[in-house]
């Protein structure tokens, strides 16, 4: 099926440029789902292409998508001059041979064949004459609400040639025996496909106003900075209506816990249903991948949603744990977070809550409070790299682990003797097998007194591998890392291909940090390699 022409569509005045046009419900979207894969698939085949030539200029797929999209998908082969070059670094340090591969300039037609070897209907479309000649480097899917009706769905593809994509679509949607269900109109350097019931809406949703327009659309990729070659954005509050199921998903589900009044699926389903996922709907996140000299990452930034955390220093724990840690788990403000989480959990299930409270009473717990003085203002978690060896560790006390807290320490040793004596032992019971050490605020837990020690000595924060993959870590409000070098003779070994197992030896670690001010958020999850 052709396209429709360009042109205006005129709404009535005052109406609000970036609200989608009204749609019909059931629209059948299968068939763009499946060529937005089939593109995205040819179009990340070069993906990584190093040898193309260094640009990143030009419109982004939001440019041709409706304003009032809630969520966008992007990929871009030609991304930035330093995203390109980085990228280069990175999977040469990682596999030349793999680097190699990826140079060549088939990459689009390797991956198209291989997709046409299992879909016969592909079989007359040839990749040099039917698109090579019009497919452009950009790939973006816009996802736009129409009320309770099912939304629009748009994908834009760059182009380079019209004439030339306006022939290929016709003959690949034909073959597909698809040309009844789908529909076409080009805007700026771009072909904007959807359905054949939803193509007139979609086209008076980019006449009256694109994506690339939209002032919160683009603070928030302003503010996640470089896009990388994959990126998304979505708008909670938007999507939210295909949400509303939330509570009634999890009924009839049998509740193995025993605790359907506080953890079970019903009690799930009450917690979705309340203000706390009302508040998530709110929010909006955006998120990018995206390449460092010597890491993958994965970076987003979120908006509105409002974590109420009072401003202060805290001890960073997670940065003095031994320099040699193999895992890591950091948080700060801990004690604000669980109060915040029972705040919500008492909206959405108070009698639940209030079972919880008063039996916890009865055996002399203060809750939410005592958990609050257990994860402190400062928590950190860390395991030594000993721990991979741990079936020859016969004493316990030689088990590297330690558990760290800033907290008020006596409070936090009369509330762990509470739970030794609720547990039938005695606190003397513990101390045989479990050490415990106050520094200047901080309760130290651990089996090995040396690891104990080495721990309050503190060096992670000093280590290159961890500085690489938890950035901004003195900072950040979570931090997790694992050091996959300790752990590379349990995972090794299982890898049969030389290449691939040569590739994986290259990657030293894993990181995520996150942070939180207000209601904006940042997060970055990364893999470094040596």
């Amino acid at each position: 099926m052709t396209a429709p022409t360009n042109g205006v569509f005129d709404r009535p005045q005052g109406a609000d440029p970036y609200a989608p046009e009204p749609g019909n419900a059931g629209k059948k979207t299968g068939i763009i789902i499946t060529l937005a894969l089939v593109a995205a698939l040819v179009i990340g085949g070069g993906a990584f292409a190093v040898t193309r030539v260094l640009g990143g200029g030009g419109d982004q797929p939001s440019s041709a998508l409706p304003g009032g999209s809630a969520a966008y998908v992007r990929m871009d082969i030609d991304p930035s001059v330093g995203q390109k070059i980085a990228a280069v670094r990175f999977l040469k340090d990682l596999d030349p041979e793999v680097t190699a591969t990826l140079e060549s300039d088939d990459m689009r037609r390797e991956f198209f064949e291989m997709i046409a070897e299992d879909e016969p209907s592909l079989s007359n479309i040839d990749y040099d004459t039917d698109i090579e000649p019009w497919l452009g480097d950009r790939l973006g899917v816009g996802v736009v609400p129409q009320g309770e009706d099912e939304p629009q769905v748009a994908v834009a593809l760059q182009v380079t040639d019209e004439g030339a994509a306006e022939e290929g679509l016709t003959k690949l949607f034909e073959a597909s025996e698809g040309s009844d269900q789908a529909g076409w109109f080009f805007h700026g350097d771009y072909v904007v496909l959807s359905s054949a019931e939803m193509i007139d809406d979609v086209q008076a949703g980019v006449e009256a106003g694109t994506l690339a327009e939209n002032e919160t659309f683009t603070g928030d990729i302003e503010a996640l900075g470089d896009e990388g070659v994959l990126s998304f954005w979505a708008d909670g509050e938007q999507l939210a209506p295909y949400l509303d199921d939330a509570e009634g998903a999890l009924d009839g589900v049998p509740d193995p816990t025993g605790m359907s009044g506080v953890a079970g699926p019903g009690a799930i389903g009450g917690f979705l249903s309340g203000s706390t996922l009302d508040e998530a709907q709110t929010g909006r996140v955006a998120a990018a991948v995206r390449f460092g000299e010597d890491h993958i990452e994965l970076h987003g930034i979120t908006r509105g949603f409002p974590v109420q955390i009072e401003d202060g220093d805290t001890a960073q724990l997670v940065q003095d744990l031994p320099e040699d840690t193999a895992v890591a788990f950091g948080q700060e403000h801990g004690d604000q977070l669980v109060a915040i989480a029972f705040e919500q959990m008492n909206k959405a299930m108070p009698d639940e809550m209030a079972q919880m409270q008063s039996e916890a009473s009865a055996q002399g717990f203060e809750i939410p409070g005592d958990i609050q003085t257990l994860v402190g203002q400062s928590l950190a978690i860390g395991v030594g790299p000993q721990i991979a060896e741990i079936d020859q560790i016969d004493d316990p006390s030689q088990i590297p682990a330690v558990i760290r807290v800033q907290t008020d320490t006596d409070a936090a040793n009369a509330v762990i003797d509470k739970a030794v004596v609720a547990a039938g032992a005695t606190p003397e019971d513990l101390e045989a097998y479990v050490v415990r050490r106050v520094d200047d605020g901080v309760l130290s837990l651990g089996l090995s007194q040396d690891y104990v020690d080495s721990a309050v000595a503190g060096g992670l924060g000093d280590n290159p591998t961890f500085q690489s993959a938890v950035p901004n870590a003195a900072e950040a409000d979570s931090v997790f890392y694992v050091d996959l070098n300790a752990f590379e003779q349990y995972y090794l070994s299982e890898i049969t291909d030389e290449n691939t197992r040569a590739s994986v030896e290259q990657i030293a670690a894993v990181g995520m940090s996150a942070t939180w001010s207000g209601e904006n958020g940042e997060f970055t999850l990364r893999v470094v390699a040596d």
